[in-house]
């Protein structure tokens, strides 16, 4: 009998089923699947040479304890400051803490957000989203602290994610690198290597750069490989920061009241030695783990030993550093890459 089209495949898809209910780990979560090994944490900030060199350059995601504590946000960040700063501004709020992509949200101003979103008959719902990427007063709250803090970091977007705890994301990759600071609350991370994509079936998934396995109920009826998924498991407490390289899978779990902002950026000088936006041969987040497709670690490996810091002002903040959006950062990408290419023509 042919397998049901589970809900996140593609249309055109074939290539799911052939499982059991029987295999271990069916109709569970996810982080109760594959193997996992814990990611490396870190009680000491290292300088930009030594993070580069050791999690950038190599690929490899890594847990910051006590980073974000030297924000502002993490002493600032109470429901009554965030009423009181952006109280009117008014948010769309996801109905579902189990995350649905293009799932239903509501309108609603933030200060109604942050009395609801403890409603014990709304549990299970109610999950803000919040892009602060253009808010002053929201970056004045930041600042690229180190290893970060330099000159040729490019911030991409700076984004809030607000709840009550209890929700948990899709199983995604997004391409830029991701610093995750938690202000408040406890998360538990699941990190997937770029090249076990085929194990979580990204070929076939509706949604680009993300799963199409539930990450709450996994069915190893139709997605036999991901029971044999490798992963690094990461618990951050308030005040900590995750770095996710670019392009790492991860799913993300909290609990309590949960406060973070992620920070994607880029660096100016290193990014597009490696990087081609437009070579879907070379970088294409559904097709690395094929046999016939390029290593990431070999792709990402083509960036500079060594990658420039001019540092900044110790007292700066994010208000003060010009953003660069996704799509004009590939543009730059792009650019540099050609000129590159004319010199060596020359």
């Amino acid at each position: 009998m042919q397998l049901p089209r589970p809900p996140r495949v593609a249309d055109d898809a074939k290539d799911f089923g052939g499982g059991s209910a029987d295999t271990l780990g069916h109709g569970l979560p996810m982080q109760q699947n594959g193997k996992k090994t814990p990611v490396e944490e870190l009680q000491d900030i290292p300088t930009w040479e030594v993070f580069y060199e050791k999690y950038v350059r190599q690929n490899k995601p890594v847990v910051l304890r006590g980073h974000a504590q030297g924000q502002q946000a993490f002493k600032l960040w109470t429901d009554t400051y965030l009423a009181n700063k952006w109280g009117s501004r008014v948010i769309n709020a996801e109905k579902n803490k189990t995350e649905e992509r293009g799932g239903q949200t509501i309108e609603m101003p933030l200060k109604n957000f942050l009395k609801q979103m403890y409603d014990p008959t709304l549990q299970g719902q109610l999950y803000a989203i919040i892009d602060f990427d253009s808010d002053g007063p929201a970056k004045r709250d930041f600042q690229l602290s180190q290893p970060l803090n330099c000159k040729e970091i490019a911030p991409q977007a700076l984004t809030l994610w607000l709840s009550s705890g209890g929700t948990s994301s899709v199983l995604h990759a997004d391409d830029a690198e991701n610093f995750l600071m938690l202000l408040d609350g406890t998360k538990h991370v699941m990190l997937v290597h770029q090249d076990e994509a085929q194990k979580a079936y990204a070929h076939i998934s509706k949604v680009g750069s993300t799963s199409p396995v539930h990450q709450e109920s996994v069915d190893l009826v139709a997605f036999p490989a991901f029971a044999n998924i490798s992963w690094l498991y990461g618990e951050l407490n308030a005040g900590d920061t995750l770095y996710i390289p670019h392009t790492y899978w991860h799913q993300v779990k909290s609990f309590n009241r949960n406060v973070a902002a992620n920070l994607w950026w880029g660096h100016k000088s290193a990014d597009w030695r490696w990087w081609d936006p437009s070579n879907s041969q070379e970088y294409d987040t559904t097709r690395f783990g094929q046999k016939s497709f390029p290593k990431f670690e070999g792709l990402k490996g083509k960036s500079p030993e060594k990658a420039k810091c001019t540092e900044l002002p110790p007292q700066h903040n994010l208000n003060q550093i010009r953003f660069v959006d996704e799509g004009a950062w590939k543009q730059y990408i792009m650019r540099k890459r050609q000129k590159a290419s004319r010199r060596s023509e020359l």
